[in-house]
């Protein structure tokens, strides 16, 4: 009888030790999923940054091609989209907000900053130039094509994120996805084509023996 007593609380105790140690196994593995989770979370978010600029770049490219090939900017994102021959090679989404709303920047606003109510699909920066003005956009229905999207109208030379929030990454010296502007900035070729010429250079030694010349004399 004494054996059966003593018995029964060592079974009791081992039960309890092996709950204890499920639960703690328990907790150690959800704080390692939430770890992961946001590892995950912060690398799919440095992805998106690097689509970013690299769709961004692809408009950029596509502005060029355009005005290269038609004389002039195109006025909005359906120009390069149906552009006859292509400039662009697909219709890029803005991976920060995956909606096919860019924001425009028009000349003139190359160096602006956003407004408070800026990063619609309407937004104009902070110092618009006196042609551009705001216009408001319904809401498309839900499957509406690229081509048939209401967009932002006028002569445009970048895109930009729609996106609010705060990157990760710093670029360009700015930290948040709508003040990350991909603009084409045409280079202005000097009178031979070649660029800015540059400015003349000291004039080359005179050779040996040889005698500096005299200026004439002013007549009397």
């Amino acid at each position: 009888m004494e054996r059966g007593g003593l018995a029964a609380p060592a079974r009791g105790s081992e039960g309890g030790y092996t709950l204890v140690a499920f639960v703690v196994a328990l907790a150690i593995m959800s704080i390692m999923m939430g770890v992961a989770v946001q590892v995950i979370s912060f690398q799919a978010r440095r992805e998106r940054e690097a689509e970013l600029i690299f769709r961004g770049q692809q408009y950029v490219e596509a502005i060029r091609l355009y005005k290269k090939k038609f004389g002039r900017y195109p006025n909005s994102l359906k120009e390069i989209w149906m552009a006859k021959p292509r400039v662009i090679r697909k219709k890029w989404k803005d991976p920060i907000t995956d909606s096919w709303y860019w924001g425009i920047v028009h000349p003139g606003q190359e160096g602006g900053k956003i407004g408070k109510g800026g990063g619609g699909p309407g937004s104009s920066f902070g110092t618009p130039t006196p042609t551009v003005t705001p216009t408001p956009f319904p809401t498309p229905k839900p499957g509406t094509p690229p081509e048939q999207l209401p967009m932002e109208v006028g002569p445009m030379i970048g895109v930009y994120s729609t996106s609010p929030e705060k990157s990760i990454k710093v670029w360009e010296g700015r930290t948040t996805y709508r003040e990350w502007k991909f603009v084409y900035k045409e280079q202005k070729a000097g009178k031979g084509g070649g660029g800015t010429p540059a400015p003349p250079g000291p004039k080359p030694p005179s050779p040996p023996g040889s005698k500096p010349p005299v200026p004439p004399r002013k007549g009397r």
